[in-house]
């Protein structure tokens, strides 16, 4: 990745930086020492239009050898905290749902995050640092 492009494009979308390569080598060795699972991840780079994958699947991510890219290239990443295991083509496969432990590495290691039904967002960059603050129903 070339950074001048990237850091043309952060400040083009007014995009401040929310990690470090500190954090996200803790969160990456963090998942792949905790977990006997690899959580399924979708990782989205600036200077790219759609995430990779495009669609969230069930498949694992590698937290072992780590990101393609440089983290500094991270704009977000997306976790699916339940992963599926399947033991056979006719069984139904085991769901393991991992949101609690996951939860509490972020928060062990003050990794700002936003959680939806069914996924965790980790930023590397925001355009507004309010999405971190936690929603109070009026």
């Amino acid at each position: 990745m070339d950074r001048r492009k990237e850091l043309h494009e952060i400040e083009r979308r007014q995009l401040t930086s929310v990690m470090n390569n500190t954090k996200w080598e803790e969160l990456r060795r963090a998942v792949a020492t905790t977990f006997p699972f690899e959580l399924p991840y979708q990782i989205k780079y600036v200077l790219e239009d759609t995430p990779n994958p495009e669609f969230l699947a069930d498949q694992s991510g590698d937290w072992e050898d780590g990101f393609p890219y440089p983290t500094s290239s991270i704009e977000w990443i997306r976790l699916r905290p339940k992963v599926l295991v399947y033991k056979g083509t006719l069984v139904e496969p085991d769901v393991y749902d991992l949101t609690d432990e996951l939860i509490s590495i972020l928060t062990r290691e003050r990794i700002p995050f936003v959680q939806d039904n069914a996924t965790l967002q980790i930023f590397g960059y925001v355009r507004d640092t309010g999405i971190f603050e936690p929603k109070h129903d009026v």
